[in-house]
């Protein structure tokens, strides 16, 4: 048995107990949500359908062909953006779950699956496909899998405490799955080659693009850049989802423009990593503030300074980074993801200060719901799911700030951690040589 073929058996070994474990899990653990219980009235999935249908697409057919940008990896893009998606959106599953039970206080019943479910886990898939984009093609599958196994963990831990606890609110995830899977992902990255001859894949000879695989890459980027707006709204309600939609669009539009205006500017000519990725940058940075009322203008204020700061990331803070720190960031995933999910985050802090009862009215709590009405009846006339907690605008932004530091402090360490575990040799990491080319490696 040949080198890769032992590495293959390996890997086919862990995934087939990791599965086991996950099928006898769900046996026990996951039942039918009350929407899709054949004893409960049954309840018409016609709009959440279509929107989960469209964040399905974006995590497996944008981010896939997104990264086929390598044209000597892209089976290995596409099939391990496959195979981890799927089993991270199992996994994710299960540990949402389990927090969903912690937060009811209540293990009596089994984690009800119905689409807002399918939704979340398709969230913390989206998640682990950042993290995947920044060290995509210098992993072997095994560190691949193990990383999207713990990483799943720390996506559901981080989100409980950041909504749970400080009851922030970021309905299209520039915190919890932009920032966090971009810093995670870096953080790894980082740990794992800083210092490593042996497995350095900086100025690597294969991680380079061609003609057809950036024209590739280019249908991934059409994909998410026309679905955003569904990702941003999947998960909201009512008027609340109206404004998501709108606002990612006003957001994705000015990004879009902004990426070729200062590309030229400052390249002289329009960068292919710029246009595939920046120009979605205003999608990641209306996350956050996605449902709140901050004005049609501010959402295009906000797609304009994503997409600015994304380019000039790829243009002057990508090759910084690698020539000062050595890091290593094979899709440019904290020009995409980190720069701008920090940006959303931000916006999100100052929208909550600015929360308002002109704004808002006694519907505050749709979109915050700690600060709508602690009385009971009020909230049931109003319509609310749980009456809140009275929480003012002040305490709400630093909520939300704080929920920024834990997502940051949480994303980095842990992203240490797993990158220094993943280093063992047992998980045959690939040699530098063995980098980027599928026809090196599993493929």
């Amino acid at each position: 048995m040949g080198k890769f073929e032992a590495i293959n058996l390996r890997f086919a070994i862990i995934y087939a107990t990791l599965q086991l474990i996950t099928l006898l899990l769900f046996a026990f653990c996951v039942g039918y949500g009350p929407s899709a219980d054949a004893r409960q009235p049954a309840e018409s999935l016609a709009v959440r359908y279509g929107l989960w249908q469209d964040v399905h697409v974006m995590v497996y057919v944008g981010f896939g062909f997104l990264l086929v940008f390598n044209g000597r990896h892209s089976w290995s893009s596409v099939g391990f953006n496959l195979l981890l998606s799927a089993f991270a959106w199992q996994w994710s599953v299960l540990c949402y779950g389990f927090w969903a039970k912690v937060a009811e206080g209540d293990f009596s019943e089994p984690i009800p699956l119905d689409i807002k479910m399918l939704i979340a886990a398709d969230f913390s898939a989206a998640t682990v496909m950042v993290t995947f984009s920044g060290v995509l093609g210098k992993l072997s599958p095994l560190q691949y899998l193990l990383m999207t196994f713990f990483e799943v963990i720390i996506i559901s831990t981080n989100q409980f405490i950041g909504e749970a606890k400080f009851g922030a609110e970021d309905e299209g995830g520039s915190m919890f799955i932009h920032t966090f899977g971009c810093y995670f992902g870096l953080a790894l990255s980082w740990i794992m080659f800083f210092r490593n001859k042996t497995y350095n894949p900086l100025n690597h000879p294969h991680n380079i693009t061609t003609y057809n695989s950036d024209t590739f890459s280019m249908i991934g980027t059409l994909f998410l850049w026309i679905f955003w707006p569904s990702f941003n709204g999947a998960l909201a309600d009512g008027a609340a989802q109206h404004r998501a939609i709108i606002n990612t669009l006003l957001s994705i539009v000015a990004s879009a423009g902004a990426t070729f205006a200062v590309s030229g500017l400052f390249r002289g000519k329009f960068g292919m990593p710029e246009v595939q990725n920046s120009t979605l940058a205003g999608g990641v940075a209306m996350g956050t503030c996605s449902t709140m009322m901050i004005e049609p203008w501010a959402a295009l204020l906000i797609g304009t300074c994503a997409g600015s700061l994304s380019t000039l990331g790829f243009i002057y803070l990508t090759p910084f980074l690698e020539r000062t720190v050595k890091l290593h960031d094979t899709a440019g995933i904290h020009n995409l993801h980190g720069i701008p999910g920090l940006i959303g985050s931000f916006a999100g802090v100052f929208a909550a200060l600015h929360a308002s009862p002109d704004k808002y009215g006694d519907y505050v709590g749709y979109v915050f719901p700690h600060m709508g009405t602690s009385n009971e009846t009020l909230a049931w006339e109003l319509g609310l799911p749980e009456p809140g907690h009275d929480r003012s605008a002040n305490t709400q932004g630093g909520m939300q700030a704080a929920a920024i530091g834990v997502t940051l402090g949480l994303a980095i360490s842990s992203g240490l951690f797993v990158g220094a575990f993943l280093r063992i040799p047992v998980f045959d990491q690939p040699l530098r040589k063995d980098q980027f080319d599928d026809s090196v490696s599993s493929f």
